[in-house]
């Protein structure tokens, strides 16, 4: 997990809106300072980002993900995967997220339009923190 996956995922930025550049650079540096959390990228998607827990915090070797997201150029929406429920979601005012398949082990996705990575970075980090202590309480006994 190294610099090109990081930099496929900010390719993927370059003619995106400033306002989607920088819902990302808040969720990165909203998490980045955290223990609990470990910020990185795959080539999945073209260059995703991705929001885990390291192995260590769970006893375990690997990182495990409660959040997942990426640009998608076409639409020009923020596509999330996130540990927590639809339901989960539409109490912190994200809307629209429906059920992942069974085989997805992130329980919502969304696609989040303008609204969203203009004005609702905030709010979505909020829901993100909530995905994160949900994942962190599901797994502290396992």
């Amino acid at each position: 997990m190294g610099e090109i996956p990081r930099d496929n995922f900010e390719a993927r930025l370059v003619d995106a809106p400033l306002a989607a550049r920088g819902f990302f650079e808040s969720v990165i540096e909203h998490f980045d300072k955290r223990n609990s959390v470990k910020v990185h990228f795959t080539d999945t998607n073209g260059g995703d980002l991705r929001l885990a827990v390291p192995g260590e915090v769970l006893g375990q070797r690997r990182l495990r993900n409660f959040a997942t997201m990426y640009w998608q150029t076409s639409k020009q929406v923020v596509f999330a995967r996130t540990f927590l429920s639809p339901e989960e979601l539409g109490l912190f005012g994200v809307p629209n997220s429906t059920e992942t398949s069974s085989s997805e082990p992130l329980n919502s996705e969304v696609r989040m339009g303008a609204e969203v990575w203009r004005y609702g970075a905030l709010t979505f980090i909020r829901a993100l923190e909530a995905a994160h202590f949900a994942f962190l309480s599901k797994h502290e006994n396992n």
